[in-house]
């Protein structure tokens, strides 16, 4: 069984209910957060192109 891969977009603070292989991007910095094992490179500084990379690599985006 595949599961939807979940890519949190949090405005501030932390997410709640978040999964062990749920991607997180905190958007004041723009910053991959080493959760979830993703597709770029965790840190600071996405730029634009990589951020939707994870919009469309993601099965669902969640925004807090």
């Amino acid at each position: 069984m595949d599961l939807i891969q979940t890519l949190h977009l949090v405005r501030e603070g932390e997410p709640a209910f978040v999964a062990d292989r749920d991607w997180i991007v905190y958007l004041e910095d723009l910053r991959l957060a080493p959760h979830g094992d993703p597709p770029l490179p965790a840190g600071p500084l996405l730029d634009h192109d990589q951020l939707l990379v994870l919009i469309f690599a993601a099965g669902r985006v969640v925004t807090w």
